[in-house]
């Protein structure tokens, strides 16, 4: 409110300024001096429909802000907001999707989010790489020879470790994009906006103040929807991030570690023989586990690369494009060069 004051306090200072400017040029008979007031007092009528179109449009119960809320209320999906982001519901489910404690819910599912379902399978699966490792290290001396798991194991290990190296990574990127997402919530509407709008009113400054107020816009109204958007995509094609499937995931990969473990535990209590027994039947287990984990591990850590890095990208690219039509509904234009030709 306080930036709205200000703002409107500049337009009327602008067009006293404008109206004098103008009556100098008609007293002086000078071209320039009438052409000047004559635009700052077009540009102060301007900016003040701007403003009140601003303030009715963004205010705690404006119409977009409305509209935002009653988009995803439409969209049958629900999440739990903190206080901050109440007045953007897309913010909040954005937010939650990403890294919220609690489920969120899309067409009737419930999924967690993209961190606490990573989480959920980044842990397991890192005990099962350590117990493979344990496994993978276990040499059988037999006189003459010598049998080791490491050759067999070998490949295993190194595909965990790349599903490994991947959720990490997926991990980095959505705490980015959560921590993005609460700059916005925090700074979008509160700060920038109003920024805008005063910078938008003085005459040095208009373009740059039109520029930062199609940024605030974009962020505050289109990045956050970009992401309903993805996770109705997500959830339309694909049930790999559904709650109960990562369950499964996670359930069979404790026990393939449970498994390791008992097969690493006997090597270190049991006798030459009944080792080799052991791990034998301990290797046979693994392989024919495996082969059903690798595939629901696979499409797992496949949506989630889309989903952490591909979906968001498109995101980046509307809210680009976006920002760059509303700069010039405010008569100022964001050159993004090549980026725009993409």
């Amino acid at each position: 409110m306080l930036g709205y004051s200000i703002a409107v306090s500049v337009i009327a200072i602008m067009m006293s300024i404008g109206g004098i400017v103008f009556g100098l040029g008609y007293a002086f008979d000078n071209k320039k001096l009438k052409d000047f007031g004559w635009n700052e007092l077009i540009q102060s009528v301007i900016n003040g429909v701007i403003v009140g179109a601003l303030f009715f449009a963004f205010s705690s119960h404006g119409a977009i802000a409305q509209a935002i809320n009653d988009v995803v209320i439409s969209s049958n999906v629900s999440a739990t907001c903190q206080g901050y982001m109440s007045n953007n519901y897309a913010i909040c489910f954005a937010y939650n999707y990403l890294v919220g404690l609690s489920p969120v819910k899309i067409n009737g599912s419930s999924y967690l989010s993209l961190l606490d379902s990573s989480l959920a399978l980044l842990i397991p699966i890192s005990l099962l790489y350590m117990g493979l490792g344990v496994l993978s290290s276990v040499q059988l001396n037999l006189g003459l020879f010598s049998i080791g798991l490491s050759a067999a194991l070998g490949p295993i290990l190194s595909q965990q470790k790349y599903i490994i190296e991947a959720l990490i990574f997926a991990i980095i990127g959505i705490y980015t994009q959560a921590t993005l997402l609460n700059v916005v919530a925090v700074v979008a509407l509160p700060l920038l906006l109003p920024i805008g709008i005063i910078l938008r009113t003085l005459y040095v400054t208009r373009r740059l103040g039109g520029a930062i107020m199609a940024i605030a816009i974009g962020l505050f109204a289109v990045f956050p929807l970009t992401y309903l958007l993805d996770a109705q995509v997500s959830a339309t094609f694909s049930t790999a991030l559904n709650q109960s499937n990562l369950n499964s995931v996670s359930i069979q990969t404790q026990s393939l570690q449970s498994l390791v473990s008992e097969g690493t535990f006997a090597s270190n209590t049991q006798q030459e023989s009944s080792i080799f027994s052991s791990i034998s039947n301990a290797a046979n287990d693994l392989v024919n586990s495996f082969i059903n984990l690798f595939k629901k591990e696979a499409d797992y850590v496949a949506m989630l690369i889309v989903n952490v890095f591909f979906m968001p990208l498109l995101s980046v690219m509307l809210t680009i494009i976006s920002i760059r039509e509303f700069a010039r509904l405010f008569g100022t234009e964001i050159d993004l060069g090549k980026f725009i030709r993409i």
